[in-house]
């Protein structure tokens, strides 16, 4: 399983609560080097010898969230550590091997690190208020996220340093109010824009580039990145323009990746282990694809999380359902294997708030390999594993079902097909099998018939629930895009046909691990009454440059792809896309028929609407 989880940097974190225990620094901050910060729990709260520090910090350009030892000093608690020079605040708390041990309540321990004046407590108060949703989800904590309350407490901030409403934090507060506001918000963020160029460094220069690559104006954005880049030829700007590129690159080998590994090096001279990371990632995945076993492990250190990088692998190539082959399957299972040997080598080192979610999409992954390997008893102790942490999306239900049914009796797969539908819980393969049960134990039709037409009458009812929850109508949204012939393509003109939109971008791996069982379904329906509309979106780079490496990409694979470009990220938008890739099916009337991410059958969705 895949799940791609999107961090806003322009969210927040809620200070008007009372720290039951403490954390604090030893003594004051020194910009650079290792800090000790002492803990001192709230009474009553047992701390075990093997519990640790889980601190989170994040910056303009990065973050990260590390567990620390905690040495024991009499009643109290210490742990050091150090922090990139932007870091001002850290979020903090104490886990031990088994569990949370104390995040004071849900609301984390706070420390702002610069506070030696006015001007520095106010833009850290900025920076622990663009926290919230990362402390929410790497130290589970359970902050408010609602936008206008988070815009009130940056409103306090300024009311009380109004002349932070300049600095650079401000831009997260801004985004936060154009995501209420998008055509106010938009005017206010151009001219935020514009005061970052007459402030005239190299810091409020790219912040202004960035800003600005959302505006309309994309000839002067393109000059100001010029300007940046030539007047600070090894600045942060100019760094991501050289991993963007590396990005771009097609077909990359080892000697690729590494050549362009060492002309950074030689061309910025000062990086971190954290720069070189795009490189380490892209030699994992060279060596996956090359079988390369042993250079994959012995990568692992220098990577962040090397298990989501084998999962998100052996998911793309496991083909997301029971039935599609899978190349090279038993080194992609040994693969899987090894991310389910990480995450619980990381459990056990102390307690992980995201294992859950973690086990869920591993498991998943791993469990539809060992059934496509033949060891279905096994296939099922993993995927019953997922279903016991309630991870199981419409698509792992179906393919529990086909693991249970290798191993269980008729009878007990009858039962659980009985008890999802209780719930209101169904698909075509539920039905299927039901029916083949039915038939095979000769059970009366009428009684199948029934069901399904209960069933079907249920999931069309909690369908247009959804769809009118998400969208205020099942009615799918009209758009104009242009497609790579440069010629406008827009979806009412594909009204009396079933259609097909699949949201992409060529940074996405898992996008195109799809695309060979996508190409498989335009060929299949080539000359039907079906379309097939791959947006691609929330792509980076001018729209020429992004048009010649989607073209590039497409005729390399030789896919037969109607590709169109929502450059705007407007459409995205308009159907609420959180992730990608997404899929979203479309009947002839221009009515919504399935909005997921996992693999839902679109095959059996289009039949049923051609019958």
């Amino acid at each position: 399983m895949k799940k791609i989880i999107i961090l806003l940097l322009f969210t927040a974190l809620n200070t008007a609560f009372a720290q039951n225990g403490k954390v604090y620094l030893k003594s004051k901050f020194n910009v650079g080097k290792n800090n000790t910060y002492i803990y001192e729990p709230p009474q009553g709260v047992v701390i075990e010898d093997n519990a640790k520090a889980n601190v989170l910090y994040v910056t303009s350009y990065d973050f990260s969230n590390d567990l620390i030892s905690l040495k024991k000093d009499g009643k109290r608690y210490e742990f050091t550590t150090k922090v990139p020079d932007s870091a001002r605040v850290l979020m903090v708390s104490i886990d031990d091997l088994h569990k949370i041990a104390d995040n004071n309540k849900d609301q984390g321990y706070v420390v702002l690190l610069k506070t030696q004046n006015d001007i520095e407590l106010g833009k850290s108060m900025m920076n622990q208020i663009s926290m919230r949703n990362y402390a929410n989800h790497f130290l589970n904590l359970k902050l408010d996220t609602k936008p206008e309350n988070i815009i009130a407490e940056y409103d306090a901030v300024f009311a009380k340093y109004p002349k932070l409403r300049e600095d650079k934090g401000a831009v997260n507060y801004l985004y936060l109010k154009k995501s209420l506001n998008a055509e106010q918000g938009q005017k206010d963020l151009m001219a935020f824009a514009s005061k970052c160029i007459e402030k005239n460094t190299e810091e409020y220069l790219t912040l202004a580039y960035n800003v600005s690559q959302g505006g309309n104006k994309p000839e002067e954005t393109e000059k100001l990145g010029k300007e940046i880049s030539a007047r600070y030829p090894t600045g942060q700007l100019e760094r991501t323009f050289f991993i963007r590129n590396f990005y771009d690159q097609a077909n990359k080998t080892e000697a690729a990746i590494k050549e362009s590994m060492n002309a950074y090096k030689a061309k910025f001279k000062d990086f971190s282990p954290d720069d070189l990371r795009a490189f380490d990632r892209a030699l994992q995945t060279a060596y996956l694809e090359n079988g390369e076993y042993e250079k994959a492990v012995a990568l692992e250190p220098n990577l962040k999380n090397a298990s989501d990088l084998y999962n998100n692998y052996a998911w793309g190539k496991s083909g997301g359902d029971l039935t599609s082959p899978v190349k090279n399957l038993d080194f992609v299972v040994k693969i899987s294997e090894r991310s389910m040997y990480l995450l619980e080598q990381r459990k056990n080192e102390s307690y992980y708030p995201g294992y859950n979610d973690s086990f869920n999409m591993f498991a998943d992954t791993y469990a539809l390999l060992l059934y496509k390997q033949g060891k279905y008893a096994e296939a099922f102790k993993y995927q019953s594993g997922v279903k016991d942490k309630n991870g199981l999306d419409s698509g792992g239900k179906d393919r529990y079902l086909g693991m249970m049914d290798k191993v269980k009796s008729k009878d007990e797969v009858k039962a659980y097909i009985d008890d999802e539908i209780s719930k209101g819980n169904t698909s075509r393969v539920f039905l299927a099998k039901l029916k083949e049960i039915y038939i095979e134990k000769k059970l009366p039709l009428e009684e199948y018939n029934a069901i399904e037409q209960k069933t079907n009458v249920v999931a069309k009812e909690n369908k247009n629930k959804d769809l009118i929850q998400r969208f205020g109508s099942a009615n799918a949204i009209d758009f104009t895009l242009k497609n790579l012939d440069g010629k406008e393509t827009k979806l009412s003109d594909y009204k009396g046909k079933v259609v097909v939109l699949d949201f992409w971008a060529t940074w996405c791996g898992p996008c195109k691990a799809s695309f060979p069982k996508m190409q498989n379904l335009v060929t299949k329906y080539k000359g039907k009454d079906v379309a097939f509309l791959f947006i691609n979106t929330w792509e980076n780079g001018k729209e020429e440059d992004i048009f010649k490496k989607v073209s590039s990409y497409i005729v390399d694979k030789k896919f037969d792809f109607n590709v169109v470009f929502d450059s705007k990220a407007e459409v995205v938008t308009n159907y609420k896309v959180n992730g990608i890739p997404t899929r979203v099916v479309i009947d002839k009337n221009g009515t919504i028929l399935a909005y997921d991410y996992s693999n839902t059958d679109i095959a059996a969705i289009i039949d049923e609407q051609l019958k």
